[in-house]
């Protein structure tokens, strides 16, 4: 009987141990939810509330705001980059377009590309694309919508791939634009 007391007790003590372990993780996961931002025209799932930032970035064709979203999911970051170029790239075509904003990517984070492929999201074009740098992997679909720009990108540690990926990236969706509807 002794035998069996120590047993039960040991089952006890895993279970317990176990539910503690799941209950942590389940603490540790992160919160998807939808995101909606009618001003940049989109929504997408982010593992917590993006933060939100502007700066201006430098183009061949002038400087232009970019407002980005980025939120940090363990070692993993996730973002979104909103771009409108107007007539600035009235002389470019879409391929043009996203040819040189998939280089400037590139070139922003010194990565080379390991995998790319022309895309469509609707009716509009798009890319995809990997690449890596010396510590970092990335993974992005960039969209040409009119004159706007939207970059969906995943870095993460090289070795260590971001198994929400596809949550992330296929959130992405575009929603009416707002003009005059506060950015965060």
């Amino acid at each position: 009987m002794h035998g069996k007391h120590i047993s039960f007790l040991s089952r006890i003590t895993l279970a317990v141990a176990l539910f503690s372990f799941a209950a942590m993780l389940c603490a540790q996961a992160p919160q998807w939810k939808t995101y909606s931002y009618p001003a940049d025209g989109f929504s997408a799932a982010f593992p917590g509330e993006p933060q939100f930032s502007k700066q201006n970035v430098p183009t061949d064709k002038g400087s232009f705001e970019l407002r980005a979203y980025l939120a940090q999911d363990g070692q993993a970051a996730v973002f979104v980059g909103v771009c409108d170029y107007g007539a600035a790239i009235s002389d470019r075509t879409p391929d043009q377009v996203l040819d040189g904003a998939q280089q400037g990517a590139l070139d922003n984070v010194k990565a080379h590309l390991l995998r790319g492929k022309t895309i469509t999201f609707g009716a509009f074009p798009g890319r995809e694309f990997e690449a890596e740098n010396d510590t970092m992997h990335f993974y992005a679909r960039i969209y040409l919508v009119g004159t706007t720009l939207y970059q969906t990108l995943i870095a993460s540690p090289i070795g260590s791939p971001y198994v929400s990926a596809s949550n992330f990236l296929d959130s992405f969706q575009l929603i009416p634009r707002v003009s005059g509807t506060a950015t965060p």
